[in-house]
């Protein structure tokens, strides 16, 4: 379909005259994204009631969990009311899973358990599992197709997958349905880990013959795989003029790590790309995305899910503009409903509408470095200093020539636990960049003006010891190799 994509420069008048033209978003009258916040309310209060009224009936957890504090599951009728409620924990989720799977007396068809991805590990090393019905799979697919709404897909388009071929489950595995609830053909690249025993892995050069081939309009795929392959994709002259948008995850992308990928697309005659990136999560499967690079993340299914922002001590919530901890409650599901759900996440909220495209609910911004999401999980203490890594990426990854970089967090001296704290940067440069002659104490002086933790820095040769596509997943950004008493 040849329509004019408003992901340079939107307008909220562009971005209406766009999905006029598109038969499958006009047709689309009544999506949340865009009504007011009076209605939106009102939805979610009628939504969060029938919830509470599920969990009430067929929660094992939290039955017992209304039980023991002795709240009637009726009293919660507005996301107002949810702040009387205590958070639910990833721990409570791995600690036992099926205790959240909603057990009915008479379910329904749509009840059936339709797919079972993998989320975070338990105690004894092994994903936990969560459910998905036929009735959230379908949430699922309307959420993905205002997705692609937003990022500007449309029918007749064709989604390439450069994601890895998992050995897990995961909602990477839903792409192939949720281009196709767009009118978007879908293919999928099979690079990832090889398997042995039936060798259907492709490695990356494979996979950058079969985009050149396909030519996709869209691509999805590891943030810093993708940067890899479009170098590749440039240095061999291949040919990639098909690619509008790419869709690239896992990793926060910087303005100078975008501003790679333009020029080394634009030398394989994609001039002109929109390089977005999506928040999701297995157990919510619904995305928050931009309508334009470096945006705020738009709830592509406000009226499923309700998100809040809250304080990491006390989780009271925090109001927009504040960081704090991301906390899901969902609206709407009949598989494994969770109520003030931590992710492990900071981020900041906004609830204001967005001037670029009209679209309200809730918004996640920017609030460290380039990043509008930070694991709490990747925060380290380092020389008694709380260092956020995100800052350090956003730093490392806009410094001119830097490829891949790896933080390694060690002992002064190695394995001496009473010895300091040091901080290793492991950093791979561009090809062709004369690595005698690059001056890296500019890097040592922003690191530590951002940190207050100077690193020492270690050229490494060959960008595949940081991170080789053909055999991971994703980069490993960092490592803790401290011996403690």
């Amino acid at each position: 379909m040849e329509v004019s994509r408003p992901f340079v420069d939107p307008t909220p008048e562009r971005v209406r005259e766009f999905l006029d033209r598109v038969p499958l978003y006009a047709a689309d009258t009544d999506d949340p994204m865009f009504w007011s916040d009076d209605r939106l309310a009102a939805r979610r209060a009628e939504l969060l009631q029938r919830q509470m009224g599920w969990l009430a009936e067929a929660s094992p957890f939290y039955k017992q969990r209304f039980a023991d504090l002795g709240v009637e599951a009726a009293s919660i009728r507005t996301t107002d009311d949810l702040a009387r409620l205590p958070v639910t924990t990833k721990q409570d989720l791995m600690g036992d899973p099926q205790a959240f799977r909603l057990r009915f007396e008479q379910p329904g068809l749509y009840d059936l358990t339709y797919a079972t991805v993998y989320t975070t590990g338990t105690t004894f090393g092994l994903p936990t599992p969560y459910e998905y019905t036929t009735h959230d799979f379908f949430g699922v697919l309307l959420a993905g197709r205002r997705q692609g709404k937003t990022t500007c897909q449309v029918p007749g388009d064709v989604f390439f997958s450069a994601f890895p071929l998992s050995p897990l489950p995961h909602v990477s595995g839903f792409a192939g349905l949720i281009s196709n609830a767009n009118g978007v053909a879908f293919a999928h690249g099979f690079g990832g880990t090889p398997y042995p025993e039936f060798p259907v892995h492709n490695t990356s050069a494979t996979v950058l013959e079969l985009l050149e081939t396909i030519k996709p309009t869209a691509i999805g795929g590891i943030g810093s795989f993708l940067r890899r392959l479009f170098a590749d994709a440039a240095r061999e002259g291949r040919d990639l003029s098909s690619l509008q948008i790419i869709n690239a995850s896992g990793e926060v992308l910087t303005a100078r790590m975008r501003e790679h990928m333009h020029d080394n697309l634009a030398a394989c005659g994609a001039g002109q790309v929109f390089i977005t990136g999506a928040y999701g999560f297995t157990e919510g499967g619904l995305p928050w995305v931009p309508c334009h690079e470096g945006g705020p993340l738009h709830a592509a299914a406000p009226d499923q899910v309700f998100l809040e922002i809250v304080d990491a001590d006390t989780h009271e919530r925090l109001p927009d503009g504040e960081p704090g901890l991301v906390a899901l409650t969902h609206l709407n599901r009949r598989g494994m409903p969770l109520v003030r759900y931590l992710l492990g996440d900071l981020s900041v909220i906004s609830h204001e509408p967005c001037d670029r495209c009209g679209r309200r609910g809730e918004s996640l911004l920017i609030s460290a470095g380039s990043a509008h999401i930070t694991r709490t999980k990747e925060l380290l203490k380092i020389k008694g200093t709380l260092v956020n890594p995100q800052i350090v990426h956003d730093i490392v990854m806009n410094t001119n020539g830097v490829i891949e970089y790896q933080m390694i967090v060690t002992n002064a001296v190695e394995g001496d636990p009473v010895s300091p704290d040091r901080l290793v940067l492991r950093v791979g440069l561009a090809e062709g960049l004369d690595a005698s002659g690059w001056d890296h104490e500019p890097l040592r002086r922003s690191v530590h003006s951002a940190t207050e933790v100077t690193p020492d820095i270690e050229l490494v040769g060959d960008l595949s010891e940081i991170y080789d596509p053909s055999r991971e997943m994703k980069a490993t950004r960092i490592i803790d190799r401290r011996v403690v008493e």
